[in-house]
């Protein structure tokens, strides 16, 4: 035996199988990591602008791209995110249609029509009641007590959080209660960034009504009782869920059923607290699409949406 171990030709066999075995090892491991990186997956998210109405873009982006790298890491999601901001209406339906965003951030006005096939969406939910209800307020002295009150006069529909359908639940309530159109009816319309700003100007009589979110009218009526007493509402909206983030049923990878949970999680890490402050939201909720029917019956109802294959509208 000791003859064997101190044999030449065999020390050479021996060292030649150690050598042939970290080759393949080695090729194996480079095989192995290559195939991991040729795989990686590459999520697109597509953000709509109105729904970040009064935040900058960069910033958004910056943000987003920060945390969809770090939800990456921290849920092992094999994959590299591009995070745009999606120009116009028509380049998010048509981006849809043809699947080129897996995650989209949107108005839900923007998107009705579109057949997805649908069963589940995620709600950005905001701090406060939900879903959201649109008041058209005035001042209790300024003689105005009804719509027809505010013909020739100025109204602000402020461009804030949750306010995307704003302009369309005025529009529909003009049409259903004076049958016109909201340019032959008043003397300005405004559109300011801030919602507290604009309930106070009504409240210091600088404008004559404003459209704002219930919610918020509450919040300013406990910190100023005298905006409690002062501001009149004379008209409010059904509730309506003005935007959506859609997961796009095409996409079925393990990365879509990953990114499910983290959307349920978003709000227990700092990250995605800080992301969903940009939106002005609490936590995202999944929930079935019949949610949004109330709010797809009102946009059918009030928008004239039809489709050229006999003027109706598919459901989601």
């Amino acid at each position: 035996m000791p003859f064997l171990l101190l044999n030449p030709a065999h020390i050479q066999a021996r060292m030649k199988t150690k050598i042939l075995t970290i080759l393949i090892l080695g090729l194996l491991l480079f095989f192995l990591t290559g195939a991991a990186t040729a795989f990686c997956e590459v999520i697109h998210v597509g953000i709509s602008p109105e729904t970040i109405p009064n935040a900058n873009n960069n910033d958004v982006l910056a943000s987003i791209k920060a945390w969809t790298q770090g939800a990456a890491k921290a849920y092992g999601i094999q994959a590299t995110f591009d995070v745009s901001i999606i120009g116009s209406p028509a380049k998010l339906r048509n981006s849809l249609k043809k699947k080129r965003f897996e995650i989209v951030v949107t108005s839900i006005k923007d998107i009705v029509g579109l057949p997805l096939s649908l069963d589940t969406i995620f709600v950005p939910i905001p701090n406060g009641s939900f879903p959201i209800h649109y008041v058209l307020v005035v001042h209790g002295n300024s003689g105005i007590t009804d719509l027809g009150g505010l013909k020739d006069k100025s109204l602000a529909i402020p461009h804030g959080d949750f306010m995307q359908l704003a302009s369309t639940w005025f529009e529909a309530h003009l049409q259903n209660h004076a049958h016109t159109a909201v340019s032959s009816f008043l003397a300005k319309l405004i559109h300011p960034k801030d919602v507290f700003k604009t309930g106070m100007q009504v409240f210091f009589r600088q404008i004559d009504a404003a459209v704002i979110p219930r919610d918020d009218l509450d919040r300013m009526g406990k910190l100023n009782p005298q905006m409690k007493k002062d501001l009149l509402i004379i008209g409010e909206s059904l509730p309506l869920i003005p935007m959506v983030i859609i997961i796009h049923p095409s996409w079925q990878t393990p990365s879509s059923k990953a990114m499910e949970k983290v959307f349920s999680e978003f709000h227990t890490t700092p990250l995605g607290k800080q992301v969903l402050s940009v939106f002005h939201s609490v936590r995202i909720e999944k929930q079935p699409i019949t949610i949004l029917e109330p709010t797809l019956s009102f946009l059918r109802r009030h928008r004239g949406l039809t489709q050229k294959n006999g003027g109706t509208i598919q459901k989601w």
